[in-house]
């Protein structure tokens, strides 16, 4: 959800300008969003200066690379290319960063290509915000039984991600008791595949806590619920909705590319 912020951003500083200099200024806007950013490029199609003073550009593309969305967690690669906008300006920039569907005058379409490298994300893994992440979502997609059985006082620590190739991926951690230097170690191998571009699942997962393999049914309840949480239709209530066209794990490397379309919230 932070590049749908961050694109806003852009689209609204735009509209702000004058046409002097809308590239760079975009690109400022882009920025002021980022941790910081490697390489960054916007490019805005021609169009005369009174359609972007009424909220109208023909195309905007943004290219970058080694884009750091926080100080924690960088996008390798980032290309984005806009169909025609068209918005009440007035009424965008009032509404912020959850726009309305009466600001948009024709919902905003973009394409969004993205790559991460298996070492950024092992190094965003480390930080305080993905351990987080990672201990609330292990907590409610096993829940109940399953989340028993691994004792719910265990804490996830130095977890790290494999990028296989052929879509699987292998994921590894150790459980800590805060109570004891007790640690368990958890590996899981996997393949991920995109149902009906809508939401991620789990393919033939395997997985071992110490040297115990994982129960099927266990399996399967997470693979529930890693699909249930992994699902853009999240989204939808802020009136964006999204298609993911393709989804690669190479060695060391995974690709994504979407279609975003924002039409904007219910009033």
């Amino acid at each position: 959800m932070e590049l749908i912020t961050i694109l806003l951003s852009g689209i609204t500083t735009l509209f702000s300008l004058t046409g002097l200099v809308v590239d760079k200024n975009v690109e400022a806007a882009f920025l002021s969003q980022l941790d910081r950013a490697e390489q960054l490029q916007v490019r805005t199609d021609n169009a005369p200066v009174h359609q972007i003073i009424n909220g109208k550009i023909n195309k905007l593309r943004v290219a970058g690379r080694g884009l750091w969305v926080s100080k924690d967690l960088r996008i390798d690669t980032l290309e984005i290319e806009t169909d025609p906008i068209a918005v009440n300006l007035q009424a965008l920039q009032a509404d912020g960063q959850s726009p309305r569907a009466g600001s948009i005058q024709q919902p905003i379409q973009a394409g969004i290509k993205l790559k991460f490298n298996e070492e950024d994300l092992n190094n965003y893994l480390k930080s305080p915000d993905a351990i987080a992440r990672l201990q609330k979502m292990t907590t409610s997609t096993l829940g109940g039984a399953a989340a028993g059985s691994l004792n719910k006082d265990y804490q996830i620590a130095n977890p790290q991600i494999r990028f296989l190739g052929n879509n699987r991926v292998g994921i590894q951690a150790e459980l800590q008791d805060p109570n004891s230097s007790e640690k368990i170690a958890v590996n899981l191998e996997t393949g991920v595949s995109v149902v009906g571009g809508r939401k991620f699942q789990l393919v033939a997962p395997k997985a071992l806590v110490g040297q115990t393999p994982v129960p099927e049914f266990l399996l399967s309840g997470l693979t529930a619920g890693i699909s249930d949480r992994l699902n853009v239709d999240m989204f939808e209530q802020r009136g964006l909705s999204a298609r993911i066209l393709q989804f690669k794990v190479n060695p060391q490397q995974v690709e994504l590319a979407a279609f975003v379309r924002l039409a904007g919230r219910k009033e």
